[in-house]
């Protein structure tokens, strides 16, 4: 990282936008936005300006304030808003009901997984999508469609969204592809209020009535986007809260994908075995278990059995994997597998790498502010800020794998934290040294020679820290 850097400050100095290039920024943030064309992304997506501030200005500006130790209503509170724009063009910018921000995370989260599997080579094997969702709450009758759901951590109901996310990974890195606010499809159980004046027409609107869609037909849906949008993968993994046989089977159909999930083992569903309805239970009691501490207990292929109005509509073929439950040792895991032909510890290990995308909420939720930018009470701003958590998560994520870091996703926030600062710091002396220099020219009249021959002499004058720092700025080269 390049933390000599010269950032022109475009509030105090008397330049504008149009007179610096902004792609002078070198910070990783700049750089990650220009490698992976996200304006232009951004702009194909709905995101445009016809005039004033370019999109690029704004969205560096919501990309980095992450890594500020301010948020903007502090910095505008204590003066400390520097940007050629107000709060209201972010606003309204987040806002915008023609902005696709879905389309946007699929499209970008495809360049990124091109690029990394790019550096391991296309084998679909390896690569799985996970799907999970996580609370977000919210509180506000102001706040669009906030909703009343069980929050199966705190084992409580709570009002706000469930983020439905289906990330890829190659079981190193994690990259979220496509996700959906959940809002509760029974009006008297949304506490927010209901837009009734937007347009039918917009991207808005469709947004929202997804929002209110079957968690279990949107999962059907994301994946057969992903598959044709053609980013590989063969496998796609979920815990029992996603293991409904009716969407299993539409998963297998649609998409082609092998399906790998958890089971609920008291759950009352029933499977054929040698011409026989077992449950789980059954079908574990029925057979002899391997013996001594093996890594799996159980191996059968079955038929699930997928039923509409208690009538069997079809029988799909599964693996079912018992495994040893490590935190109680008189229970046991059941693990569904629609690939019959894959060996139990492949299904054990494709299974494992679902725990990614725990981490990947964990790290958004703790670093990223995932949904805790603004505290906008519109739709459009609340799916926005999920899109651009998720897209700094990309950031640290490629960080971390191009430079095979071992550190963890939380020390590189910390470290992009720090660049951050440094650049300010930068920014600042570097406004003082412009400033100074123009006072010797307006003021004394000097030449640019002797103007350099004086800024050269105040520099030498100045401790070691503060002299290594502007002579870069200044392009002076100190003496050995």
């Amino acid at each position: 990282m390049n933390k000599n850097t010269t950032i022109p400050s475009n509030a105090q100095s008397k330049m504008t936008i149009d007179q610096y290039d902004l792609n002078e920024c070198e910070s990783t943030t700049s750089r990650f936005l220009d490698r992976f064309k996200v304006v232009k992304l951004l702009a194909e997506c709905g995101a445009y300006k016809a005039k004033g501030v370019p999109v690029r200005v704004i969205i560096l500006y919501i990309f980095n304030l992450i890594f500020s130790p301010m948020s903007m209503y502090y910095q505008m509170k204590i003066n400390a808003f520097h940007e050629d724009f107000s709060k209201n063009t972010v606003y309204r910018f987040l806002e915008n009901v023609h902005m696709n921000w879905h389309r946007f995370l699929l499209r970008l989260s495809a360049l990124i997984i091109r690029h990394v599997t790019g550096l391991t080579g296309n084998n679909d094997k390896r690569y799985a999508l996970l799907v999970d969702d996580t609370p977000l709450s919210k509180c506000g009758r102001a706040m669009e469609l906030v909703s009343k759901y069980f929050n199966h951590v705190t084992m409580g109901y709570e009002y706000g969204y469930r983020v439905l996310t289906i990330a890829w990974t190659d079981g190193v890195t994690t990259i979220p592809v496509r996700y959906s606010l959940l809002a509760s499809s029974f009006d008297e159980k949304i506490k927010g209020r209901i837009r009734q004046d937007i347009d039918k027409r917009s991207i808005g609107a469709r947004i929202q009535k997804m929002a209110r869609s079957s968690m279990h037909d949107l999962t059907v849906q994301f994946a057969c986007d992903i598959v044709r949008s053609g980013i590989p993968a063969s496998i796609i993994a979920f815990d029992s809260w996603f293991a409904v046989p009716k969407t299993i089977s539409r998963l297998v159909k649609e998409t082609g994908l092998t399906v790998i999930a958890r089971l609920k083992t008291n759950f009352n569903q029933y499977y054929e075995f040698e011409g026989k309805m077992m449950t789980l239970k059954d079908i574990y009691h029925f057979n002899r278990k391997r013996r001594g501490k093996s890594s799996w207990k159980l191996s059968i292929s079955v038929n699930m059995l997928v039923k509409e109005k208690n009538k069997i509509v079809e029988r799909v073929p599964v693996k079912l994997v018992y495994l040893p439950n490590r935190a109680n040792k008189k229970e046991w895991i059941c693990i569904l597998c629609t690939d019959t032909q894959m060996d139990e510890n492949e299904i054990i290990r494709n299974y494992g790498k679902r725990w990614n995308i725990e981490v990947m909420f964990k790290c958004s939720k703790q670093y990223l502010k995932f949904g805790k930018d603004f505290q906008s009470p519109s739709f459009e701003a609340q799916n926005a800020q999920i899109a651009i958590a998720f897209t700094r998560y990309m950031l640290i994520a490629i960080e971390q794998r191009e430079s095979e870091d071992y550190r963890s996703c939380g020390e590189l926030f910390m470290l992009f934290y720090q660049e951050l600062q440094d650049i300010t710091y930068i920014q600042s002396l570097s406004l003082i040294l412009e400033l100074f220099k123009a006072g010797l020219s307006e003021v004394l009249g000097l030449s640019e020679k002797q103007i350099h021959a004086v800024v050269e002499y105040v520099i030498s004058a100045l401790p070691g820290y503060l002299k290594r720092t502007l002579s870069v700025v200044n392009g002076i080269q100190l003496a050995a």
